[in-house]
Parts: structure tokens; C-alpha cells; sequence
């Protein structure tokens, strides 16, 4: 039986691996990602090395950079990686991404 959360969650974690291809001179990345009460992400917002940003929502799903993580989340998954709600919409709100 799959038991829902009953809030969002939000979190932040650190991707060592550049981006690859022609952007690998972005750099290593730092993930956001608010994740829904069904366990998905809801928003994403990638930070690169070099300032890019990429932002992805139900609004903008995928692009030719990427997409929003289409894989289920379970909180024990990435627990450690936790952040505040006020952090993640600072993060949201003052970040200009380059695929919007």
C-alpha cells in the first residue's frame, strides 16, 4: 500500500557530473525540485556552474535541455537532501532560466 505525504516537500541536491555534449562547459549542477502530494515533482529548477538555469513546471515540461523528473519520489528516496519551503521559492523566485 502506497501511503501520500500530506504537504509538499521541497529539496536540494548536488549533481558532480557536467551537463555533457555541447553544454558540458556548463558545469556541475545544483537540483531543486518541489515534489507533489502524489510523490512527484511538481517544479525543478537547475542551477549550473557557469550561471545557466533551466525551469521546469507543469507549464514547461520538456524542452531540448530536458525535462521535469517523470520518476516517483519517495521522501526516504532523498530525505537527507531536504530544504524549506522559503528557501526553494527563493531560489524559484530570483533565478532567471535560459529555456523560459
Amino acid at each position: 500500500m502506497v501511503v501520500l505525504q500530506k504537504v509538499k516537500k521541497y529539496y536540494k541536491w548536488f549533481w558532480d557530473e557536467c551537463f555533457s555534449g555541447d553544454y558540458d562547459d556548463w558545469g556541475t549542477s545544483t537540483y531543486f525540485i518541489e515534489i507533489g502530494l502524489d510523490l512527484y515533482a511538481d517544479r525543478q529548477l537547475e542551477v549550473y556552474e557557469n550561471g545557466n538555469v533551466l525551469s521546469y513546471d507543469g507549464s514547461h515540461i520538456t524542452d531540448d535541455f530536458g525535462r521535469l523528473c517523470d520518476q516517483r519520489l519517495g521522501h526516504g528516496d532523498i530525505q537527507e537532501f531536504e530544504i524549506s519551503k522559503a528557501e526553494f521559492e527563493q531560489v524559484w523566485q530570483t533565478n532567471q532560466p535560459i529555456n523560459r
